[in-house]
């Protein structure tokens, strides 16, 4: 017979201190047989979720174990804090009382309950009863609890006058099922899916064979309109297709602005550990562009959802069988403003059609620096040429040699010598082949801009030192350091430079590398008479440091009077058809490489009213050439 060592008392509360009760009343349980030591050691393995090595009156171990993984499944991981509270005990049945508390993802707010177990004292001593009600209230025994992350509703990307430019759309993902396909069937799906929606089929067929029997394998995503074009019969007579609507965040169409908005992917693994905590699985998250540099704004936060799910046999969820039990709601991300110009920017991407270099285009608004239109052509593969390229900027940088010129005296009408050659410390320059040559010899600066004559500009090198040409550069914005939203590149013109390459940098070659935003920039800052700070957001940009010798009223129109003989007598003449024929600018072609002869970059930078612009072909023929009626195409757009 079984000795009797409980408390004589019909009932005892146990809670902190109850060793300390029990002895006062006059028990001496061993601790294996005290209720309390049981219930706690059942919390702590709650709180890990192994309650292996507990004893329990009514199921074996791992059965129970078990029960409570299934209970578990669905938590994402998060382990909950679990401790005994109060234990009452009367003869060989204990109850006790459990606090749950659920550090809950996306949000400070824990969820917290209370659950009851009892206990029942055995041959081996007390022993929980198991019950999936000990984990919540409310669960059965084909139920789950399941706790999911709510990713916010991303914000918008809008640009002038509130267009969308970027935001969430109803997409197709197009993928096979492998549960409706036969071993042998899914290589020739593959296949026939890939030809049919256009893509390699071999990355497609790497995914496949590793695929699980039930496993969907998503082959590309379309948006509505890229969608409706696919052959709708071909589609059908693929076996196992099986297409999945849902909603990503895009740009308003395939390749807009895609270098300056960026993309919005679902954050990697990688991601996840870089964030300390901060992302959750299935974040969205920015990628390049503004999508990225804005990320903290547009992303919003989660919310969080408790949910008390009914099982299938399967282990499935049973739809019909979902009980919320605790909400918290995602906020949604914010808009973000931006200056771009749907039209501008698409009559951008459509003049850079078919020109097979990394090009681009930059249109900016001088009176405030608004960032109209960014394009990229199609040979940049992708690459931000744009803002971060960093090239020579071949003749367009005589417009800065030329400030540096008028600072040392000169005027527009100042006679300068134009030679068809000229050589200076080993450095010998020419003008282009096709010079005219009405226009060497003694000529007026302007008529030296307007036809850009190398030798005058070269000549300047004993009187003009790379350090005026360095502050006449920064009195222009070259090298002054701006942030329009997303990286780019300010220029640089060094301080201080050997002999010969001073001489290459009168007119643009040498180590003076500019970005197309940079020579923009330029181009705004002439016409509006100071530094501008391009800016892609409506907020506007922090204003700039200003330049040491910062540019004057008399300057910036001398300036613009040699940009506008460009387009009277010079290189721009198929601008003087803008209205009205206000428009001034200067071509530019600056050789790299070493080729013979040497391949050469093409430039125009040009105004016209309060619109500025930079064209840029990185193998391009003259300036006058090749950019001149891309320019004409953008500025026309903008009438």
């Amino acid at each position: 017979m079984r000795e009797n060592r409980h408390c004589p008392h019909s009932s005892r509360w146990l809670g902190v201190g109850a060793c300390a009760l029990l002895l006062l009343s006059g028990c001496s349980p061993s601790v294996e047989e005290r209720p309390q030591d049981v219930i706690s050691g059942l919390a702590a393995g709650l709180s890990r979720a192994d309650v292996s090595q507990i004893g329990f009156s009514n199921g074996a171990g791992p059965e129970i174990q078990a029960a409570l993984e299934k209970a578990y499944a669905m938590t994402g991981g998060i382990e909950p804090q679990v401790r005994a509270t109060e234990v009452e005990a009367e003869d060989d049945v204990a109850r006790g009382e459990l606090a749950w508390s659920w550090d809950l993802p996306a949000t400070d707010q824990d969820w917290s309950y209370s659950t009851s177990v009892e206990l029942r004292r055995t041959d081996n001593g007390w022993q929980p009863a198991w019950a999936p009600t000990m984990v919540e209230p409310g669960l059965s025994e084909t139920e789950a609890l399941r706790i999911r992350t709510v990713q916010p509703q991303r914000g918008a990307i809008t640009g002038a006058q509130g267009v969308a430019l970027a935001s969430e759309q109803p997409i197709h993902r197009v993928g096979l099922d492998m549960g409706a396909l036969q071993p042998e069937q899914r290589v020739r799906s593959a296949k026939a899916l890939a030809e049919a929606v256009d893509i390699d089929s071999e990355p497609l067929l790497k995914e496949i064979t590793a695929a699980g029997d039930k496993a969907w394998v998503e082959a590309i995503a379309l948006r509505e309109t890229d969608f409706r074009m696919l052959d709708a019969e071909k589609m059908q007579n693929i076996p196992g297709l099986l297409v999945k609507d849902d909603t990503r965040v895009l740009a308003r169409t395939k390749g807009f602005a895609a270098e300056i908005l960026g993309t919005v992917v679902e954050a990697t693994a990688e991601d996840l550990e870089k964030s300390d905590g901060e992302l959750m699985q299935g974040a969205q998250i920015g990628r390049g562009g503004l999508q990225e540099q804005f990320d903290d704004t547009l992303r919003g936060e989660p919310g969080v959802v408790v949910d008390r799910v009914g099982l299938h046999s399967d282990g499935s969820v049973d739809i019909r069988r979902i009980h919320q039990l605790v909400a918290h709601a995602p906020v949604p991300g914010a808009e973000l403003r931006t200056t771009l110009d749907v039209r501008l920017q698409e009559a951008a991407q459509e003049a850079l059609n078919g020109v097979k270099s990394p090009s681009s285009v930059v249109m900016l608004r001088p009176s405030d620096g608004a960032v109209l239109a960014v394009a990229n052509g199609t040979g940049s593969k992708g690459y931000p040429t744009a803002t971060l390229g960093q090239y020579a900027p071949g003749s367009t940088f005589k417009v800065v040699t030329s400030l540096a010129m008028l600072r040392a005296g000169d005027t527009p009408d100042t006679v300068v010598d134009c030679p068809h050659t000229f050589t200076a410390v080993g450095t010998s320059v020419a003008n282009f082949s096709g010079y005219p040559k009405e226009f060497e010899g003694k000529v007026p600066l302007r008529h030296a801009v307007a036809h850009s004559c190398n030798t005058v500009f070269a000549a300047q090198y004993e009187r003009i030192d790379q350090q005026s040409l360095a502050e006449a550069a920064q009195a222009l914005g070259i090298g002054v350091p701006m942030e329009p939203g997303v990286p780019a590149f300010p220029g640089h013109v060094p301080g201080d430079e050997p002999a010969g390459e001073h001489v290459a940098a009168m007119f643009g070659q040498g180590r003076t590398l500019v970005s197309p935003l940079g020579m923009a920039r330029v181009q705004a800052s002439i016409q509006a008479g100071h530094v501008v700070d391009p800016t892609l957001t409506a907020a506007g940009p922090e204003a700039a440091k200003a330049p040491a010798k910062p540019l004057t009223d008399d300057e910036a129109q001398n300036v613009r009077i040699l940009m506008r003989e460009v387009v009277a007598t010079g290189h721009l003449k198929d601008l003087g058809s803008l209205i009205p024929d206000t428009a001034i600018g200067k071509t530019g072609t600056a050789e790299y490489g070493n080729e013979n002869p040497p391949r050469t970059h093409s430039w125009v930078i040009a105004g016209h009213e309060d619109l500025a612009a930079a064209v840029f072909v990185e193998d391009g023929n003259l300036g006058s050439i090749t950019g001149t009626p891309i320019m004409r195409h953008v500025l026309e757009a903008a009438q």
